[in-house]
This record gives structure tokens, sequence and C-alpha cells, in this order.
């Protein structure tokens, strides 16, 4: 096989590997639809969710523009705080699992360093631990994701760890160096790798 050959199969190889990356981790902007939407407002309702809550929820579905987001979540643990976060780490193997296949991962975690430094009607007794940013690839993976996770035994230890929890999704959101863009400079330092090392056997 030739040096041409070899570069067709290369190139070739790697606009696949991008295009198959892109379709998976962009998605193709499918909105949410009233089936779904449907089925969230009644496991809400089962499971008992307070009407402001269920409410947002629904909203945030109707609205569906079908881009990604980033769910914010502020979080404070249980005393003792050690087993609170180990009932949080057991959760969130489970749930992350249930993410990552539908392209979905976590942005940022921060722990805090101190009690608050400004606050603005807000309980003085009111403290966050922890700040967690999840990217979700749109809001049918919300969804879908939400249906498995609320009632389950894996929530319930999500629960059982956090003294108070608030979480709101935002939109648009940017991350510089996330995968959009590292994993299309990994496959082209790839392919490239590929070319040269294609070239030096084949003698071109």
């Amino acid at each position: 096989m030739g040096m041409e050959s070899h570069t067709v199969w290369i190139i070739g190889g790697a606009l696949v590997t991008y295009g198959l990356f892109r379709c998976w981790y962009v998605g193709f902007g499918k909105r949410v639809s009233p089936e779904l939407r449907d089925r969230m407002k009644l496991a809400m309702e089962e499971l008992g969710i307070p009407e402001f809550q269920r409410r947002n929820v629904l909203q945030f579905l109707e609205r569906d523009d079908g881009k990604d987001f980033v769910m914010v979540n502020l979080m404070e643990l249980k005393e003792p705080r050690a087993e609170s976060r180990k009932k949080l780490t057991a959760y969130s193997q489970i749930f992350l699992g249930s993410l990552l296949r539908r392209a979905g991962h976590p942005v940022a975690l921060a722990t805090a360093a101190s009690g608050k430094i400004e606050s603005v009607n807000v309980s003085p007794e009111w403290d966050w631990e922890a700040a967690f940013l999840v990217r979700y690839r749109s809001r049918t993976d919300f969804a879908e994701v939400m249906l498995e996770t609320l009632g389950s035994e894996h929530h319930g230890l999500k629960l059982d760890a956090l003294a108070r929890t608030l979480a709101f999704p935002a939109a648009p959101w940017s991350l510089i160096g996330g995968p959009r863009i590292l994993v299309p400079l990994v496959i082209a330092l790839l392919a490239t790798s590929a070319l040269y090392i294609s070239a030096l056997y084949t003698g071109a």
C-alpha cells in the first residue's frame, strides 16, 4: 500500500472518528417530547416533589432549545461528614455512570475553604461546603437521568448525605479546553503521528 493510500485511510479514519464523537457528545438537538415531559410530571407528583420545583422543572423542559447546559449544585453535608461523604460517593458512582452514557460529565468540583465571605438575604447559619457543576448533553438526557434517579435507592443515599442542597440549570455556558476542543486536538495529533510513521515506513 502506497503513501497516498495510507494518507487517505488515516485522514478518513480521523474524520470518521471525530464525526462519531461529535454525534455522541453534541447530539442532534433533540427536544424533549411531550410524552417524556408527561412522564417526568407524573413521576414528580407521585414522589411528592414540592409544587414550585415541579413547576420550574416543567418550565425548563418546555423551553428546551436542544442544546447542552450545566447543572450548578451547592451542597452541605450532614454530620458526621466522613459517613456522609461515603454515601455521596456511592450515589455519585451510579448517577455519573448513567450520565456518562449520555455524554454528560462533571465540569468542576470546588470545596469551600471557609464560611461564606459575602451574603445578601441569606440565613447566617447557612453555609455551602462544596460546589459541583455537571454538564448535560440535552434536556432530554436530563429528564431521562432524573427518571432513573428520583425515588431510587441510590438517590436515597444522596438525601441521607446532605443537610441541604441547591441546584439550578445554567445556559448558555462555556468551558475553555473542554472535550469539544480537546478530543479533536487529540484525534488530529494521533492522525499526524500516524502519517509521520507511515511516511517513515514507506520511505516517503
